[in-house]
């Protein structure tokens, strides 16, 4: 995984540290000194704030202040002069202990952003100017190296200039260097048409990633992410030129899962597009085929991903996590994994929770963690010759308002309350905060489910401030879009009609389009920060391409008709049917009747704040 950051302009301000370095115009560190300067300016988080720490100190205080307006507001024996005034006063009150002041999101800088944009690739860092064009070039890359043999980025050829930051798993280079493999690949396809010969070239890569690519020869710009979107990638125009990277400040978009074409000398800009989602076949609905099939296609893009994970030298070691909550999609995919691993593998299922100060529940009570526990104890018996760590991330108050404006500013442009709730979610999901973490291993396989959760102590080894040592984390996101997880597709079938099937494969299709905006980019973005590349097996193209297309929607949402306590007839939905039958035939029963819940509600991040309790999703922050 990289991080890549591209500016091309018409006047050049060089980076401040690189002027003090004698102004070369390139530069390159491995020095693990120097990179964890470059860590700590681009990860820094600041103190509490006065106010912050006021409202810490009094939080009984406000939970009572917000208790009292509650109680007026609903108050219908006393004038509604009168419940305005005292709701103002008590108003009044929660304000001067617990309102904060607003702290603006950072405006652009290219010293700033390089910072930010490291801590995606600490392993290795670059910065290289060069005139192209008219323009200015300058090219900063950070890399996590994951892969061998490990190529410096960027890469320049021929005649063009490469970033890349992702994975590929086409065949041809499982067993080199993906960077290097791109550079050939665009040589080799050379044609009279240089602009087909790059997006032929950019259709031909099987994987997760976004790149940037400077023809020397036209003059030209190439920048994008693959046709899901499952790499960040943002960018900024202005008069003089264009910017184009990873992370993103104030007044960045969102790149689309397109690709650009930036031209140097006009600065103008068109947009290509790669995204083509197959049209559905027909076909009679043969369940246990599909179901055999599903198995067999998410088994193999599961299994390529982990087989190109590089090995770590402590065998000890976890080289893998996955994002758990304990439900369906994620438990599948480590069942998978667990599947594929060899003996004595060590495996983290990342779980975390939150305190919430409005509703006095600690990280232990939510939803999440306790499924995740039921979930992990399930696996741990399905595999006893595998270390299966269950690792509890438990996010307190203080926690959470230290790093809010940190995720505000990594998840931008994105910003909505929903937003947040869900990128802080993903954060702390994948941080490396021993003060937060502990891990838990079972020590007893021979025992039952109902013996264990009454005294889990008895068969668990338990150690505190635990760092996980993965790299590559393992989500689940996709299924819902893929196999009718979300209520809105429920919601279609409250009126059964000819076309309702129809309908929600349209709506599947729209969600697929769209998850690169609504999901991938933030949370490519969030989680990244902490050096940790994201897989998403659900969302490999040619699994995706294969749902599509021959996955009959009748085996994603099942319905049956029955009755309410008044007797009249109802619908009762279930949604992705299909893959709760592969969890039954994976032999986990417990988990194939959970009901979808959105990790700002299984985690408990969403509405924090005293006072917050109607604040809406949509909310702008």
């Amino acid at each position: 995984m990289c991080g890549i950051l591209l500016r091309a302009t018409s006047s050049i301000i060089k980076p401040r540290w690189i002027d003090a370095n004698g102004g070369r115009s390139e530069w390159e560190t491995k020095d693990p000194q120097v990179i964890e300067r470059f860590l700590q300016k681009g990860s820094q988080v600041e103190e509490l704030t006065q106010q912050q720490q006021k409202k810490l100190n009094n939080l009984d205080e406000l939970r009572s202040l917000v208790n009292q307006l509650t109680k007026v507001k609903n108050n219908v024996k006393i004038s509604a002069l009168n419940k305005e005034q005292q709701a103002s006063a008590i108003q009044c009150e929660i304000d001067a202990i617990g309102k904060e002041n607003e702290i603006p999101m950072r405006e652009f800088d290219f010293d700033d952003l390089m910072y930010t944009v490291s801590n995606r690739g600490p392993n290795y860092l670059n910065y290289t100017q060069f005139e192209q064009g008219g323009k200015y070039i300058q090219l900063f890359t950070s890399i996590l190296s994951l892969r061998q043999p490990f190529t410096k980025q960027p890469v320049f050829g021929d005649e063009f200039v490469l970033q890349f930051n992702g994975e590929l798993y086409n065949q041809e280079c499982l067993e080199t260097n993906d960077t290097s493999f791109i550079m050939r690949m665009l040589h080799s396809n050379l044609g009279a048409n240089r602009r087909d010969t790059i997006l032929t070239t950019l259709r031909q890569l099987n994987g997760e990633w976004a790149i940037t690519v400077i023809d020397l020869l036209e003059n030209k710009i190439y920048f994008g992410r693959d046709p899901i979107g499952k790499r960040s990638l943002c960018y900024k125009r202005d008069r003089d030129g264009i910017i184009v990277s990873s992370n993103s400040v104030l007044g960045f978009q969102e790149c689309r899962n397109e690709i650009y074409v930036f031209d140097l000398e006009t600065n103008e800009i068109e947009r290509l597009e790669l995204l083509q989602l197959p049209g559905f076949q027909p076909s009679t609905v043969d369940e246990e085929q599909v179901l055999c099939e599903l198995y067999s296609r998410l088994l193999k893009v599961t299994k390529i991903r982990y087989d190109t994970i590089h090995p770590l030298e402590n065998p000890n070691d976890s080289s893998l996590a996955v994002l758990f909550s304990g439900g369906l999609d994620c438990t599948i995919l480590a069942r998978l994994v667990c599947e594929m691993a060899k003996i004595d593998s060590s495996i983290d299922l990342l779980t975390v929770g939150f305190e919430n100060p409005r509703t006095g529940q600690t990280p232990e009570m939510s939803p999440d963690r306790k499924l995740a526990i039921k979930s992990w104890f399930h696996l741990c018996k399905m595999y006893p010759d595998l270390k299966i760590n269950l690792v509890e991330i438990n996010v307190d108050y203080r926690h959470w308002l230290m790093h809010k404006q940190r995720v505000r500013e990594l998840m931008y442009p994105c910003n909505t309350e929903m937003d947040l709730s869900i990128a802080i979610a993903f954060y702390f999901a994948s941080s490396t905060m021993p003060q937060l973490t502990s891990r838990k291993r079972l020590t007893n396989f021979d025992i039952k489910w109902e013996t264990y959760s009454q005294n889990p102590e008895a068969c668990t080894e338990y150690t505190p401030h635990y760092t996980s040592s993965a790299k590559v984390l393992f989500s689940g996101l996709g299924a819902d879009e893929l196999f009718a997880g979300y209520s809105r597709h429920e919601g279609l079938f409250n009126t059964i009609t000819p076309k309702s099937y129809e309908e929600l494969q349209q709506s599947l299709n729209h969600d697929i389009r769209v998850i690169h905006e609504r999901n991938l980019g933030r949370d490519d973005r969030v989680m990244s920060c902490w050096g940790k590349e994201l897989r998403y097996p659900y969302l490999d193209e040619s699994f995706i391409s294969w749902v599509v297309s021959s996955v009959h929607p009748q085996l994603k949402l099942r319905y049956k008709m029955g009755k309410n306590k008044r007797g009249n007839d109802i619908v009762i939905p279930t949604r992705k049917y299909i893959l709760r039958r592969l969890a039954e035939l994976l032999g986990m029963p417990w988990v194939s009747h959970e009901l979808k819940r959105a990790i700002q509600f299984g985690a408990k991040s969403a509405k924090l704040e005293l006072g917050q309790s109607k604040a809406k999703g949509t909310d702008s922050l």
